[in-house]
């Protein structure tokens, strides 16, 4: 029988709850305990999801012996200090992404966790949808041919709140680290780490990038067009094309539960693959998987490919004169 797991969360805002609302179908698993600065927050999600206990305090909350793993649901301006403070008190960590605000930062926290023999994975949900497995899947069986090109797109309209997480530089603002981790994980899930990347950026008044346009080439000539956004909207669409044919992923991109397959000659065939609750399920059956078998990373987000993205994402921000 496998083991079930009580879950500390760390922060109460939105992705918590998301995240909260998925362990209801995921057997084996409990929502224990809850933190927030705001203890009337803290509480309340407390009520709403049958947690135990409930904190005030990040250090409380490490603390308590009866935890088995961390999910970091704060901005990702903060993660690094409390991936740090739970990896110190001997607590495995789910940390929402981007794991941090650079690759240095990044690292840090990996060789934390490998030194302490701790579990430490980046929350990147997409990762572990059905659609993206069945579409990785078809990839591996030459379904498309060597794939030769990917484009991706990633943006929404955000009001402009210059305090507001998102154009606040000092709380991480700006579309490549919100969203842009998105199209940058896709990319590098296909053809992992480039040899070349260019990007043009707009920044704000306020010093974070409004969007970035970038242009990621591969060693074997393989090429990718990232677009993210906080001040338009694009189509949220994914296509990877090879020498075969196409995988189109349909709006939205990063949640998609179907997408079709392009044959030349052939009639396109479409995949649904539905999720069960939000898609944060299957990201914590993962997480859960590891811990069942004592693996200190996941194979499939593993260390070395969140500090590919990472790598990728400071050399945007570096193109873009953007520094955190």
């Amino acid at each position: 029988m496998e083991k079930s797991y009580r879950w500390g969360i760390l922060g109460a805002g939105r992705i918590a709850e998301k995240f909260c609302t998925a362990m209801s179908v995921v057997q084996g698993s409990q929502v224990y305990a809850v933190a927030s600065r705001d203890v009337v927050k803290a509480k309340v999600y407390a009520e709403k999801f049958n947690a135990a206990k409930s904190y005030n305090s990040y250090e409380d909350l490490v603390k308590d012996e009866n935890i088995d793993i961390i999910y970091i649901a704060t901005p990702h301006a903060f993660h690094y200090e409390q991936a740090m403070l739970c990896l110190n008190n001997g607590k495995a960590v789910l940390c929402e992404k981007p794991l941090s605000l650079s690759a240095e930062q990044s690292l840090k926290m990996i060789a934390a966790a490998t030194e302490k023999k701790l579990f430490l994975m980046e929350g990147m949900w997409s990762r572990f949808m059905p659609s993206i497995e069945k579409m990785l899947s078809l990839i591996k069986e030459d379904a498309i041919g060597k794939p030769q090109y990917l484009s991706v797109d990633f943006g929404f309209t955000a009001p402009y709140y210059i305090d507001g997480r998102l154009f606040n530089k000092s709380l991480g603002g700006g579309s490549v680290l919100d969203i842009g981790v998105y199209a940058i994980f896709l990319a590098t899930l296909v053809f992992g780490e480039p040899a070349c990347v260019k990007s043009i950026s707009k920044l704000s008044a306020t010093g974070v990038d409004e969007y970035a346009n970038m242009i990621l080439q591969y060693p074997g000539g393989e090429t990718a067009h990232l677009l993210t956004s906080i001040i338009f909207n694009t189509s949220l669409e994914a296509e990877i094309i090879g020498t075969k044919g196409s995988i189109k992923i349909k709006n939205p991109w990063y949640k998609a539960t179907e997408f079709t397959l392009c044959i030349k000659d052939a009639e396109p065939q479409d995949f649904s693959l539905p999720h069960e609750s939000n898609g944060f399920e299957h990201e914590i059956r993962e997480v859960m998987h590891c811990l069942d078998n004592g693996l200190l990373q996941s194979p499939k987000m593993s260390h070395e490919f969140t500090l590919f993205v990472s790598k990728i994402m400071d050399e945007v921000l570096e193109q873009a004169g953007v520094s955190y």
